[in-house]
């Protein structure tokens, strides 16, 4: 029956894992996918064909985005572009596409080879994505297709209008404050003989940076920020100084030239895989960052910033630093948000409204908009047109009001850039200055557009990292309720306490786990009275000390031993509020005896002229045996008032002891 019951039990552990895993598991498009052509005159017309759409229930109606790779170094984002080839053969042709508000799995990526004949060859013209492309600075830009989904993969297109100069571009993701290895490179196209180099060398890179003569920074996030800024450098110190800040917050870099000779205009596909280390960062910002350094010196320094997302959903609400440093807030308090919508009606939305929900540890006050589109000045009255004003409602909820504007919609039968549909805004916001507990903050945005319901963004979330804090305490201790073991008294005196711990940077309303260990130094006291005694003994009361027989009558004995001991305490704490954490543990003790030492005074009678009378005899010994304990486990309970979080506190510990009852110790900490 045994066996039986065994493999039963065996059956149903494999089944549950197997049901775990296909949990995880992400959906797979079986639909399948297909690229249709159609040749007017001396253009080809391209239509894909993917699988339905599936409307998430109660949702917005879904949609497709595109980015078609013609093989030859051009790129379209239309859904059924018309291009033509400069040169006739045979190009491998694919459509990336995105699956916006859909409920369904990744779309299938479709390859078809087409033959351009030479009857159709002719010069390409720009359409309107590469036309468009260089809208921040003109020389260098990057694209994103979508936003980061873990376990998916993000196409990037990399542009450069050389103006006839070799160059190398650089390519930063996975920034350090981040914490994390999100990115990883996938492929990259070679329509212009590229190189990709993964591994560059960093170290050989100053003599490159000090030949700099000026960086002209830009910054993206679909749509345009509307951010350049121009960096003039006096001297190579302050470019080698830029360019080392920049590259060193980042931990992957990966770099390819560029030779104006391949074409003027360069375009290039990278693919990234976004690992499902990325789930923790969801609904936070990431940025990538591209360097185009030219022969010239004239750098361009393009940042694009990438969303973290659980769906593609236009309407969302990101946070960045998503993680930041406990231990360092008090330098670094400032939070950058961006509040994304998108307009999928077929009209145009004429008042868009973002009612904020954000964290009550932000001061609402130091709100400073940093980018928006539609772009637009601030309204000066309310009868002001096209404008933007905001403001703090009675119960906290920030306000940002697009007033009289007209953002088109995706149902519009005339729309030929889709990001003229969406709108942002990107703002900075100071955190409190007051100390603030260890906790995560969460923010989301209603979205009004004119009368409609609102639509409810995700919930964006800023954390701490997890961290290590190193503690040191130093204190006194002492021991009661020492009980009696036959005749003995014993007295410890209070000692002094050493020690350092390690515990996870305190969390706010969570246990958590903190491991120490400390030295104590201690003095334990033994002593013994007996009296009405008639026992004879031998002292070395004669002359030169020769032992000699009297009668005691009684004898004191005191015996004087100091011990070092060594603790390892493991114990789990809680943070009542900021000012008061408790905990409970058990800790190792092994008690060293470093020194002992015992005094015996025997009290005797002798006769004398006026008859018997009392003496004593004092006899010291300095060399007695040692007594070091057992390893021993001790249960404690603790307390710490003051800075629990990080700074200094009080603590006051009770540990039971099965021979010294008791002991306890007050210390002060500081937690770093």
């Amino acid at each position: 029956m045994k066996p039986i019951i065994g493999l039963i039990t065996v059956l149903i552990c494999i089944q549950s894992l197997v049901a775990q895993q296909l949990e995880t598991i992400s959906p797979i498009d079986t639909f399948e996918s297909q690229i249709h052509t159609e040749i007017i005159g001396n253009q080809i017309v391209f239509k894909s064909e993917l699988r339905p759409l599936v409307q998430i229930p109660g949702g917005r109606a879904p949609y497709y985005t595109y980015l078609w790779d013609f093989g030859d170094g051009h790129f379209s984002t239309q859904a059924e572009p018309v291009h033509q080839y400069a040169q006739p053969g045979e190009y491998n042709v694919t459509v990336y596409a995105v699956n916006n508000y859909d409920f369904g799995p990744k779309p299938k990526r479709p390859r078809k080879k087409v033959e351009a004949a030479s009857a159709i060859a002719s010069n390409t013209s720009p359409n309107l994505f590469e036309q468009n492309f260089f809208s921040s600075n003109g020389i260098f830009q990057i694209f994103k297709l979508s936003d980061a989904k873990p376990g998916e993969d993000i196409s990037l297109v990399v542009g450069v209008n050389t103006e006839g100069k070799k160059g190398r571009i650089y390519i930063l993701s996975n920034e350090k404050v981040a914490g994390l290895d999100g990115f990883t490179f996938a492929n990259q196209s070679n329509y212009y003989r590229e190189k990709i180099d993964t591994l560059p060398q960093r170290d050989g890179l100053h003599s490159l940076w000090a030949s700099v003569k000026q960086s002209t920074f830009t910054k993206t996030g679909s749509p345009d920020y509307g951010i350049k800024e121009v960096s003039l450098f006096a001297n190579e110190n302050q470019a080698i100084g830029y360019f080392k800040d920049l590259y060193g917050a980042y931990n992957s870099l990966t770099a390819y030239d560029i030779d104006p000779a391949n074409a003027e205009q360069q375009f290039s596909l990278i693919n990234l895989d976004v690992t499902e280390d990325m789930l923790v960062d969801t609904n936070a910002i990431v940025t990538i960052t591209g360097v185009f350094i030219p022969e010239d010196g004239l750098a361009n320094v393009h940042q694009v910033d990438i969303p973290v997302v659980k769906s593609h959903d236009p309407n969302k609400m990101s946070v960045k630093p998503a993680r930041m440093s406990y231990r360092f807030q008090s330098k670094h308090k400032t939070l950058t948000y961006k509040v994304q919508f998108q307009n999928d009606g077929e009209g145009d939305a004429r008042n868009v409204r973002l009612e904020m929900a954000l964290p009550p540890e932000v001061d609402k006050n130091t709100f400073k908009l940093k980018a928006l589109y539609p772009k637009c000045d601030t309204c000066q009255t309310d009868n002001a047109m096209g404008c933007y004003r905001y403001y703090i409602k009675d119960d906290g909820t920030f306000v940002f009001h697009f007033k009289d504007i007209a953002l088109p919609g995706t149902a519009a039968k005339n729309i030929t850039d889709m990001d003229s549909t969406k709108g942002f805004i990107l703002f900075d916001i100071d955190m409190e200055k007051k100390k603030f507990r260890n906790k995560s903050f969460k923010s989301y945005t209603n979205i009004y557009f004119d009368k409609n319901p609102p639509i409810k963004t995700n919930t964006s979330t800023s954390r701490f990292r997890q961290i290590i804090s190193p503690i040191v305490t130093v204190g006194a201790t002492t021991t009661f309720g020492t009980p009696k073991e036959h005749e003995t008294k014993y007295q410890f005196k209070p000692g002094i306490q050493l020690g350092f711990g390690l515990a996870p940077m305190a969390p706010y309303k969570r246990p958590y786990w903190q491991a120490e260990i400390y030295t104590s130094y201690y003095e334990q006291n033994g002593s013994i009275n007996i009296s009405g005694l008639k026992q004879p003994v031998s002292l070395p009361i004669g002359p030169e000390g020769r032992m000699m027989d009297v009668t005691i009558t009684a004898y004191d004995s005191l015996e004087t031993r100091k011990y070092l001991s060594l603790q390892l305490p493991l114990q789990m704490r809680y943070n009542i509020n900021a000012w008061i954490s408790v905990g409970a543990g058990v800790s190792l003790r092994k008690d060293f005896n470093t020194s002992s030492s015992a005094k015996k005074t025997y009290y005797y009678m002798v006769d004398a002229a006026q008859g018997m009378e009392e003496r004593t005899l004092l006899v010291e010994n300095d060399d007695i045996q040692k007594e070091n304990s057992a390893l021993k486990y001790n249960p404690f309970f603790d307390i710490n008032i003051g800075r629990v979080y990080m700074g200094p506190a009080i603590g006051f510990r009770v540990s039971y002891d099965k021979n010294q009852k008791s002991h306890s110790g007050i210390y002060g900490i500081w937690r770093f």
